[in-house]
């Protein structure tokens, strides 16, 4: 691995989580292979913005904000299951960073399968109350680390740990 750089697998999805992503990507800087993985309805968004070079990938999300199915909720989560599966398997990435998404559930859950880094950024607007899926990483303890963005949401979860803004 001498001379080679390190690749991180970075989820881009939308909305205030994809401006995070792109920071975070800028401050990590161009020393890494970066690899992107995205959902379906931000593909589009992941081309306007300022992003190191690197590989995207698509994967269904877990969450169907206009759906109250619970069986369109098992099968999207199974699809997302699956997907991060193949992109894991594919990019074979040294890091897995997820910033606010609910597909890090599926994307640490196969990290901590292949022995891979994971990291969750939990989003900047989760101040005082807990997100779903920050909830399951922590309970289940699918990431290695896990980052909040404010001093008083370290308490949201078992081993949060506040180190600044990534904005």
């Amino acid at each position: 691995m001498r001379g080679q750089k390190k690749k991180v697998l970075l989820t881009l999805t939308g909305g205030g989580f994809l401006w995070e992503a792109q920071s975070l990507a800028n401050g990590l800087g161009k020393g890494l292979e970066y690899h992107f993985v995205t959902v379906p309805d931000a593909r589009g968004k992941v081309g306007v913005i300022d992003l190191p070079r690197g590989e995207v990938h698509l994967i269904e999300k877990i969450t169907a904000m206009s759906s109250s199915s619970f069986f369109k909720k098992l099968r999207n989560s199974f699809v997302s299951f699956v997907g991060a599966y193949r992109v894991i398997r594919k990019v074979k990435p040294q890091a897995v960073i997820c910033v606010g998404t609910s597909i890090a559930v599926p994307l640490c859950f196969w990290a901590r399968a292949f022995g891979i880094k994971s990291i969750f950024v939990e989003s900047i607007t989760r101040v005082s109350r807990p997100s779903q899926t920050g909830k399951i990483l922590s309970a289940l303890r699918l990431c290695d680390r896990l980052y909040v963005q404010w001093p008083e949401a370290e308490g949201l979860y078992r081993g949060a740990v506040y180190r600044g803004t990534v904005l």
